[in-house]
């Protein structure tokens, strides 16, 4: 009996570290809590450089200032174990229609082009059930 429940508890540990990297990817992986953060905060600091550059109406930064909101949600979420799709969804959407809708260039418009690719890299990988499944 001691070893069968000796057993189980090796079984459980083990079944919730798969889990865990079925939740978000390997180990160092881009998916990985604290660089879902990193990549929140980049487009964070992308956005403010790209408001120093650009001249954007009203509506556009309350756009990008939604965008970056939905991020962070989508971030906390995400670092509790919660993959909010429609809050990337969203967020990607937001930031595609500024840079779509607008003549932004430079190197602040290339940050947040690639940031917002890196975001789809993302929300493909949760699509092909690599990350965001239990």
């Amino acid at each position: 009996m001691r070893y069968f429940a000796h057993g189980s508890v090796v079984a459980v540990a083990l079944l919730s570290a798969s889990l865990a990297i079925g939740q978000y990817g390997p180990p160092g992986g881009p998916y990985r809590p604290e660089g879902v953060s990193a990549l929140v905060e980049r487009v964070h600091q992308d956005l403010n450089r790209g408001y120093d550059v650009w001249h954007l109406g009203h509506g556009e930064r309350d756009r990008l200032n939604h965008a970056e909101k939905e991020l962070r949600e989508f971030d906390e979420h995400w670092r509790h174990g919660r993959f909010d799709k429609d809050k990337l969804d969203d967020a990607i959407g937001s930031i595609q229609r500024v840079l779509d809708k607008n003549h932004l260039t430079g190197p602040e418009r290339d940050a947040l082009w690639e940031d917002a690719n890196q975001l789809r890299r993302m929300r493909e990988a949760y699509d092909r059930h690599e990350i965001g499944r239990w």
